[in-house]
């Protein structure tokens, strides 16, 4: 409803002849509004958070007054706010504070580093070691790349030690830490994962998807979600980011409480769609809730389902075996009817879905979940999401549109083709991010990272859109509109965000380089010099 009062006031203000006084101006600058009938103006004026004016310097100048920030752009490119459509927010924060060593090159560098960071953390023996590490990876550890704990026991004998992969679907840990977790060869492998038992009959200390439970409830991890918050905060606003999804790798109601908190204090300087797990469904129904509530902060977003694993960690449900790995098709999270039933619950109940889907099998039964809902009531306003949707078989890829179901994807988790064709094979490696064909179909797309998994600068993805193998690339207006406009209508928020138009939110960010006019080589280069959340400055390069 503010949208259409900011609009009522512009008309009247421009009936009266009277010009409001801005807060802020940004004026000499290459302005990309994304709409189509006038994709760029010189300057722009904001009024109480919103745009009040869009045009030419001459335009724009009666709004300067004496309070008002007046910035000289000096040729320098604006673009509507970043909104990255999935992120693990308070797990990139605590990330940011635990040892990474996914950099390692060799076997003794990721020894040496965990030594390090014991000796230099002074971490007293017994207390646990929680990080990131680089696996699986064929040229650290040979074969498929899978390591084994007594590589993590030779540096770290005394502290249990719990190594995340990237994407958050496998564990590595040494035997310390099996000792604590209580978990010998003996214990009952879990529906939906796998504890990794290697050729000789011993525990590997990998664990994989819902078999990490039994690390997780056993291992202390001690965690300031609010402190973490703040860190991943600093972090996205700096990369000229001003709305997120928050996918639940924590409980999502402690999350919505710290977000409150922040936001109650005047401290929350970006935009906060917040995800749940299914298992916090019913409770947020009997309370009346549903996706969309909230107000422009702090919005409650979709319920998000895990339907399967990752291909770096061979656990990605797909219709045929990897091409590297004979005989193993990945892992299904869900049974079929299981699914159906989850999705239905929550699209009788006003809950948009995420769909976490990596091979092809999972989107076709997500789709067919979404479907099935639909059948029963339907309704297809909520914009049920397939969170990475990275491998389709072809006959799925106009479901998407016609089920008003948005394809949510990260453009930079997939690897280089080399990786793809020998993970896949060639002709389903040609099946990953199918952008183009999603477009040409009339399906509806919103970028994301997944950090921490991957980098949360919205730069690499756009490079990566713009030079990603020639059937799939995008051009780069398309991959800033979906980074903007795409990723608000993922999130019900495309009346007030995501293009810079007048009566919308004054999100934007002011970039280094003229994205449009540049080598695609040199788009890696750009820097953030101002992210504008609500016409307020939140992070300057200066």
């Amino acid at each position: 409803m503010r949208y259409w009062r900011y609009l009522f006031l512009i008309t009247v203000l421009g009936a009266c002849k009277k010009q409001p006084q801005a807060d802020l101006v940004l004026r000499n600058g290459r302005i990309f509004t994304t709409n189509e009938s006038r994709p760029f103006v010189e300057a722009l004026a904001s009024l109480d958070g919103r745009i009040i004016a869009l045009g030419s310097d001459n335009d724009i100048v009666s709004y300067e007054g004496s309070n008002t920030n007046v910035i000289d752009l000096e040729g320098k490119l604006v673009l509507p706010g970043f909104i990255d459509t999935h992120t693990h927010a308070f797990w990139g924060g605590q990330r940011l504070s635990e040892i990474n060593l996914n950099q390692s090159q060799t076997v003794e560098e990721l020894q040496e580093k965990l030594r390090q960071w014991i000796e230099g953390n002074s971490i007293p023996p017994g207390e646990p070691v929680w990080g990131v590490g680089p696996f699986p990876r064929a040229e650290l550890f040979g074969a498929l790349g899978w390591p084994t704990k007594e590589i993590l026991d030779e540096a770290a004998p005394d502290n249990p030690v719990v190594l995340s992969r990237g994407g958050g679907h496998a564990f590595w840990v040494n035997s310390k830490a099996l000792e604590m977790a209580g978990i010998t060869g003996s214990t009952p492998q879990v529906d939906g994962g796998e504890i990794v038992i290697g050729s000789n009959g011993e525990l590997t200390g990998i664990f994989k998807e819902t078999a990490q439970d039994l690390i997780t409830t056993s291992i202390p991890h001690v965690v300031d979600m609010k402190t973490n918050f703040q860190k991943a905060m600093e972090h996205a606003i700096s990369l000229g980011l001003t709305g997120i999804t928050i996918m639940p790798l924590t409980e999502g109601q402690k999350g919505f409480e710290v977000l409150k908190k922040l936001e109650s204090e005047g401290e929350l300087d970006i935009r906060v769609n917040l995800a749940y797990a299914p298992v916090q469904l019913d409770s947020l129904v009997e309370s009346g809730a549903k996706t969309g509530d909230g107000n422009e902060l702090v919005t409650i977003g979709p319920i998000k389902i895990f339907m399967d694993g990752s291909l770096g960690a061979l656990s990605a449900f797909m219709y045929e075996p990897f091409t590297d790995n004979p005989g193993n098709s990945g892992i299904s999270r869900y049974e079929k009817a299981d699914l159906n039933e989850l999705v239905s619950r929550a699209h009788t109940n006003n809950f948009q879905v995420a769909i976490h889907a990596i091979g092809d099998q999972a989107v076709t039964w997500a789709l067919d979940a979404i479907e099935a809902a639909q059948s029963e009531d339907e309704r297809k306003g909520l914009r049920h999401r397939i969170e990475h949707n990275t491998v389709n078989i072809l006959e799925d890829v106009p479901r998407f549109s016609e089920l008003g179901v948005v394809a949510s994807m990260q453009p930079h988790i997939t690897g280089n083709q080399e990786y793809r064709e020998r993970r896949l094979g060639v002709e389903r490696a040609h099946r990953v991010d199918m952008w183009r064909s999603l477009l040409d179909k009339g399906a509806m797309l919103g970028w994301s990272t997944d950090w921490p998994v991957n980098s949360l600068n919205p730069i690499d993805i756009i490079y990566d859109i713009v030079t990603r193998y020639p059937e799939q690339r995008l051009s780069i207006e398309e991959a800033i509109k979906y980074y903007s406009s795409g990723s608000a209508y993922a999130g019900h928020a495309e009346t007030s965000r995501g293009s810079l138009e007048i009566g919308k939110l004054a999100d934007m960010v002011v970039l280094s380089q003229n994205l449009f006019s540049i080598p695609k080589e040199a788009i890696k280069k750009t820097k953030v010099i101002y992210t504008i959340m609500n016409g307020r400055i939140v992070f300057s390069a200066n």
